[in-house]
C-alpha cells in the first residue's frame, strides 16, 4: 500500500529511513501525518525512526498510525501520547473455505446474496470503484478527494498481491465494490469499498458479505493466511465486521501537538486525544 502511496504522490515526505509514508497537510496548521487512505505508516517500521518523526518540530500536530499489533515505543514521560484503537483479523487457510468457518448469519446472508442473482466479478474499472467508495462517503458527509483516490488505486492495482471485485445484481446494476491489498506480511486488507443503497431492505449489506467472501477465497487460494478488515472508527461499521467472528487486534495511534494549538485540537478534534 506504502509503495503505491509513494509512487501515485512523489512529493510525500520522507521518514528517518528513507520511505514517504507520511506527508504534510494543512489543517489550519502544518501536520504530519499518516497517508491518506493508509491503514498504518508502514510494516515493521523501526521504533527509533517512529520516535524522531515525532520530534519533527516544525510540525504542530504528527498522527501516526502504527501497524496491527505494535505496542507503543513511547518512552515514559515523553509530550506525546497513544491512542488505542483497533482492526479485525480472520486468518486463512488454502484447504478450508473461509465461508463455511463464518457465523450462520453471515452465510445464509451470502448464499441469499447468490439465490437473488447477485455475483461477484474481478474488476480494474477504476471510474466505477471510486465512484462506490465516494457513495458510501458522501452518505456519511465525509470528504475525499476522488482524482487523487483513482491515482492511487491505479498504483495499486498494479501490485500483485492487490484485487478488486464487483457485487452485480440480477439486472448488472453495481451494488458493492472493494479493492484489498497486501501490506508485505501475508495479510489480505480490505483497503476499499463502497456500497450503493438499493431499495430493497438489507440487499447492500449482502452484496458486502458476497464481496468479502469472494476476496477472502480470493486471498486464501493466492497465499494470505490473514483476513485483515481494515479497521473502522465507525462503530456500526465495526459492528459488522465482528460478526464476520473476526478477532479484535489492538492498534496505537501516537498523537504530539505543540503549543498553543492544543486548546484548539481538543475542542475542533476530540479523536486525537485519549479518552
Amino acid at each position: 500500500m506504502n509503495a503505491a502511496w509513494d509512487r501515485a504522490f512523489p512529493d510525500g515526505l520522507h521518514d528517518g529511513a528513507g520511505r514517504r509514508t507520511v506527508q504534510r497537510m494543512r489543517l489550519g496548521l502544518t501536520a504530519l501525518t499518516t497517508p491518506p487512505w493508509a491503514q498504518d505508516i508502514g510494516t515493521h517500521p523501526d521504533p527509533k525512526d517512529v520516535l524522531s518523526l515525532l520530534e519533527v518540530a516544525d510540525c504542530p500536530l504528527t498522527v501516526l498510525d502504527l501497524p496491527p499489533g505494535m505496542a507503543s515505543p513511547l518512552p515514559s514521560g515523553h509530550p506525546g501520547w497513544a491512542i488505542e484503537r483497533h482492526t479485525r483479523q480472520l486468518p486463512l487457510d488454502p484447504d478450508r473455505d473461509p465461508v463455511e468457518e463464518w457465523p450462520s448469519t453471515r452465510r445464509k446472508q451470502l448464499r441469499r446474496a447468490e439465490r437473488e442473482g447477485m455475483t461477484a466479478s474481478g474488476t480494474d474499472d477504476l471510474d466505477l470503484m471510486v465512484a462506490l467508495h465516494q457513495a458510501s462517503r458522501d452518505r456519511k458527509g465525509l470528504s475525499s478527494d476522488g482524482d487523487a483516490l483513482k491515482r492511487l488505486l491505479g498504483e495499486l492495482l498494479s501490485e500483485p498481491d492487490t484485487h478488486a471485485w464487483i457485487v452485480r445484481d440480477e439486472a448488472g446494476a453495481p451494488i458493492a465494490g472493494g479493492v484489498f491489498h497486501g501490506a508485505g506480511d501475508a495479510r489480505c486488507i480490505y483497503g476499499f469499498g463502497g456500497q450503493r443503497r438499493t431499495g430493497k431492505r438489507g440487499r447492500s449489506s449482502r452484496a458486502t458479505v458476497l464481496l468479502i467472501g469472494t476476496a477472502m477465497r480470493y486471498a486464501a487460494a493466492h497465499g494470505a493466511n490473514t483476513f485483515d478488515f481494515g479497521g473502522s472508527q465507525d462503530q456500526g461499521v465495526d459492528r459488522f465486521y465482528a460478526e464476520f467472528g473476526a478477532e479484535r487486534i489492538p492498534k496505537v495511534c501516537l498523537v504530539r501537538i505543540r503549543g498553543w494549538w492544543t486548546p484548539i485540537l481538543r475542542w475542533r478534534r476530540p479523536d486525537l486525544f485519549p479518552r
